[in-house]
């Protein structure tokens, strides 16, 4: 009853609903991009960048850095590929006991900026809980006529002893 060709005219229908769902979200996407991961003895960032498929994101920067004992500093950057309606990045410092699980959210800051190309944000001195991982995570987007470009960078684990 099951053949090949039912099966595959079940896959197809399926693949072709699908792409008409893919649509319905196509004013958000994430464009073709490579990542370039620093770590330091004190330091850790990620950045990521655009490939020429974008349109409006240039690039996205996450950094964390070991301030004076016992203080963590987070940064970030959000850049447009020129003036766009809306910048915007939000940083979140995430710890860990072991630095590989049980991941979770600290803190996070955010900006937001109309008619800009930049969108920064930092935490400044933040107090963190010694001998535990720390890492940021951030989220940038570019929104221009109603079309928004977003992506995502996620540094390495920094042992804050």
């Amino acid at each position: 009853m099951w053949n090949w060709r039912c099966c595959g005219a079940l896959v197809l229908s399926g693949l072709l609903l699908s792409g008409s769902a893919l649509t319905v979200w196509a004013e958000e996407v994430t464009p073709p991009g490579y990542h370039i991961y620093d770590v330091q003895e004190t330091e850790v960032s990620d950045a990521w960048y655009a490939i020429s498929r974008s349109d409006y994101l240039l690039a996205g920067i996450t950094k964390l850095t070991q301030g004076d004992k016992g203080y963590a500093l987070c940064s970030g950057y959000t850049m447009a590929q020129f003036e766009c309606d809306r910048v915007y990045l939000g940083i979140y410092l995430d710890q860990s006991d072991d630095g590989e699980n049980g991941w979770h959210t600290i803190d996070y800051w955010t900006t937001e900026v109309e008619n800009a190309s930049v969108a920064t944000t930092e935490s400044g001195p933040y107090k963190i809980t010694r001998d535990k991982y720390y890492s940021v995570t951030g989220v940038h987007s570019v929104t221009e006529d109603g079309f928004t470009e977003t992506t995502m960078t996620c540094t390495d684990a920094l042992f804050f002893d």
